[in-house]
């Protein structure tokens, strides 16, 4: 590298769409991993060289490879230990202009890695930056949706360890609730019940669909997984609701949830039951197998199936 590319020139934002890294990932690495220690400005503002950007790019490229950023930190640390640089990328692979084109793309890649590193504090901000540049829809089906998709596959795969999944759902679902917790919740509206089928123990999807039916007016009650259906037929016939909503992500989940409208109906007021989730999608037989009203494969179509059912007079 020559005297210029050492020269710091570069403000964080331009090393950003540079790189393809978000600013708030490049101060992460700053704090925890100590990668780059750039210059500052009279005005506190982080400079960046020629040769941390290939660096920067150098990092990424591993993580796109499948290499945790602690991983990455610890070979780059032990490359400047024995004396190697980096080796810079090809030009075809320097330009981020896919950044700006998807920033949901982006997003998605940057919370993935801060979830397999542990990073509490990088992925507390990357999910904060999506949340407040993309709606709720888009959020949870372009960024969560996506992320919790790779990590499972990652971890079935043996990829990830048990731990590294528990945390990155734990940290999601803490976020999730957060957010349905903060929807003012309206009284005299249609009310809707939604949880778990009995067995089925993944509750981010169910959780997802309960905030954005509470953000479209819904009062909605989310009981979390693995619901016991004479329980919750006692608690229907008990609060009366207009709706009940129960997900099953596996085949077994799915068969459980064939006899409950019948149990439904033996209510004096018995509510609409719909059903969704990802068996539904992988098992599609069991759509006509199971009495109710399938909501749809997405999000999306199930919030306009509950808008158009509860909606109309």
């Amino acid at each position: 590298m020559t005297e210029s590319a050492s020269k710091p020139k570069y403000r964080i934002n331009a090393v950003s769409k540079k790189t393809g890294i978000l600013p708030v990932t490049l101060r992460a690495w700053e704090r925890r991993y100590q990668i780059l220690t750039p210059k500052r400005e009279n005005n506190s503002y982080r400079l960046y060289s020629d040769e941390d950007i290939e660096l920067l790019r150098w990092l990424k490229n591993k993580l796109d490879t499948g290499v945790s950023i602690s991983q990455a930190a610890a070979e780059l640390k032990a490359n400047r230990q024995a004396g190697i640089h980096c080796e810079p990328l090809p030009d075809t692979q320097k330009p981020a202009i896919t950044v700006d084109k998807n920033p949901a793309d982006m997003l998605t890649g940057e919370l993935y890695h801060m979830l397999i590193a542990h990073n509490e504090i990088g992925a507390t901000g990357v999910f904060d930056q999506a949340a407040a540049s993309l709606s709720l829809t888009g959020l949870f089906e372009n960024v969560v949706i996506p992320v919790l998709v790779r990590i499972g596959e990652e971890w079935y795969q043996g990829r990830l360890l048990v731990a590294t999944e528990h945390f990155a759902s734990n940290f999601l679902r803490s976020r999730l609730l957060s957010i349905f917790q903060k929807i003012p919740i309206k009284r005299a509206v249609k009310r809707i019940l939604i949880g778990g089928a009995p067995g089925e123990m993944h509750e981010l999807g169910m959780l997802m669909l309960a905030i954005l039916l509470r953000q479209r007016g819904f009062n909605v009650e989310f009981l979390g997984a693995d619901i016991p259906l004479h329980d919750l037929v006692d608690y229907t016939a008990e609060t009366e609701p207009n709706m009940v909503i129960l997900a099953a992500t596996s085949r077994e989940a799915a068969e459980a949830l064939t006899g409950f409208k019948f149990l439904l109906d033996q209510i004096r007021r018995a509510p609409l039951f719909g059903f969704g989730g990802g068996a539904y999608n992988y098992f599609p037989e069991m759509i006509p197998a199971t009495p109710g009203i399938f909501l749809g494969k997405s999000l999306s179509e199930s919030i306009t199936t509950v808008d158009r059912l509860l909606k109309q007079p």
